[in-house]
C-alpha cells in the first residue's frame, strides 16, 4: 500500500478534513479539526446523516488503512462508498461542550463493504459508531463512553460486535432493522440519562445473536422491541448474557412471536426482573422461547412466574402524572398501562448467592474498571 504522510496529514488539518479518495492507502494521521457544532438531520434517506466537511478524516476509496492515530473533532472519520477499509489502534475525541444533539459520530460507516474498527477510543459523540446500510462491517475492542449510542447499527447486514465496553452513555449498543447480526463478549455499563438509559438496544432483527454480554447499571438491561418486520420472522437469541443491577433487567416490548429465544442467562439484582408488554393489545401471553435462564431469589426449577402487582396498580390508578412520569417508574407504568402478561420462564436455573470472596473480587474488578476509564478521559 501506499503511505500519506504525517505532514500531508497536518496539512489537510489546516482545511479540517484529510480526504481519501485513493485506493490503496496507509495514513496515521494526528489531527485536530473542526470543533464546533455539527448539522445532523437531512431526512431518514439522506446520503449521510452528517456533512462530510466537519469530519476529520472523509474516505471514499478501496483498501484503505487508519492506524496509530489521534483526532480531535467534533465529528471522527466518514467511511462513505468504501470497501475495505481497517481503522485501527488510535483515539478520537469529541466537543463535550456541545449539546449531544449538535455533536456528530465519531466513526460514521456509510454504504460501504468489509470494514475494520478495532482497538480505538472514542468518546463525546452523538454516536461513537454508527453503521448504516453498510454489509460485512466488525468492531471489535472498541471503548466509548459519554456519547449518545455508543454502537449504533441501522439497515444493515453481517455486523460483528465483540469486546466493545460502552458506559456513560444513553444507550450502550443499539442494532436495529438489520440482518445477521453478532453481538459478544462486551460490557454496558451506568448508560443512564435521567430516567432512561439502555445496556443493549435490539429493534426488529433478522438472525440475530447476543451472547455472554454484560449489562450492568442501565435502567433497561435489555430491551428487545419487535415491530413485526421481516414477515414476522424477527429471529433473535440473547444467551449467557449477565444482566445485574439495572432498573428493569429484561424487556420484551411489541408483537409476541417464538422466533425470540432467551435462554441461559443469569439476572440478579434488577428492580424489575422482567417484563413483557403487549402493545398492540392483543391481550396474547409471550410466545417467546425462554428457558434455563437465572433469577435472582428463584432458588429451585419450578417454573419462574413473574408480575408486579404495586405496577400494576399504579397501572390501574390516577396517579400517571408528571411524578411518576419523571422518575424510572414511568417505564413500568407506562408499558402495564396498554397492556401487560407475566414472563414466565417454564424451566429456570436456580439461583446460588455467590462467596462472599467472589463478591468482593467482582466488587474489586468493577472498581479497576472505573479507575481505568477515568485515566483515559
Amino acid at each position: 500500500m501506499r503511505a500519506v504522510s504525517l505532514i500531508t496529514a497536518l496539512a489537510a488539518a489546516l482545511t479540517y478534513a484529510l480526504v481519501i479518495n485513493t485506493n490503496n492507502v496507509v495514513v496515521s494521521p494526528t489531527l485536530e479539526g473542526y470543533m464546533g457544532p455539527v448539522e445532523l438531520g437531512g431526512g431518514l434517506y439522506a446520503a449521510y446523516k452528517v456533512r462530510p466537511a466537519d469530519f476529520c478524516v472523509v474516505i471514499n476509496a478501496t483498501n484503505v488503512t487508519v492506524v496509530n492515530f489521534r483526532m480531535r473533532c467534533s465529528a471522527g472519520i466518514l467511511v462513505a462508498n468504501s470497501r475495505n477499509v481497517t481503522i485501527s489502534r488510535g483515539s478520537i475525541e469529541g466537543n463535550l461542550e456541545l449539546p449531544v444533539h449538535r455533536r456528530g459520530a465519531g466513526i460514521y460507516i456509510y454504504n460501504s463493504t468489509h470494514v475494520v474498527v478495532k482497538d480505538v477510543y472514542l468518546s463525546g459523540f452523538h454516536d461513537g459508531v454508527y453503521v448504516e446500510r453498510s454489509r460485512d462491517v466488525k468492531i471489535e475492542n472498541v471503548t466509548i463512553p459519554r456519547s449518545r449510542y455508543g454502537v449504533h447499527v441501522m439497515y444493515s447486514r453481517s455486523v460483528a460486535v465483540r469486546g466493545v465496553t460502552a458506559m456513560h452513555n444513553y444507550v450502550g449498543i443499539a442494532i436495529m432493522y438489520s440482518q445477521d447480526v453478532y453481538v459478544g463478549d462486551s460490557a454496558l455499563v451506568d448508560n443512564v440519562n435521567w430516567s432512561e438509559g439502555y445496556g443493549l438496544f435490539i429493534a426488529d432483527v433478522a438472525n440475530g445473536t447476543f451472547i455472554r454480554n454484560r449489562s450492568f447499571g442501565n435502567v433497561h438491561g435489555i430491551y428487545i422491541l419487535v415491530m413485526g418486520g421481516w414477515s414476522n420472522r424477527t429471529e433473535i437469541v440473547i444467551a449467557e448474557n449477565l444482566v445485574e443491577g439495572n432498573y428493569i433487567g429484561l424487556t420484551y416490548r411489541g408483537v409476541s412471536t417464538p422466533y425470540v429465544k432467551v435462554v441461559n442467562n443469569t439476572f440478579v439484582g434488577n428492580s424489575i426482573p422482567a417484563l413483557y408488554v403487549d402493545i398492540f393489545l392483543t391481550g396474547a401471553e409471550l410466545k417467546a422461547e425462554i428457558r434455563g435462564n437465572v433469577w435472582q431469589g428463584h432458588a429451585s426449577t419450578s417454573p419462574y412466574v413473574y408480575r408486579s402487582a404495586f405496577a400494576e396498580a399504579l397501572a390501574k390508578s390516577d396517579l400517571l402524572l408528571a411524578p411518576i412520569s419523571a422518575s424510572p417508574a414511568r417505564f413500568l407504568v407506562e408499558s402495564l398501562a396498554v397492556g401487560n402478561a407475566a414472563f414466565t420462564d417454564p424451566s429456570p436455573k436456580p439461583y446460588r448467592s455467590p462467596p462472599i470472596a467472589t463478591e468482593m473480587a467482582a466488587a474489586l474488578a468493577a472498581a479497576l474498571l472505573w479507575l481505568a476509564a477515568r485515566r483515559r478521559l
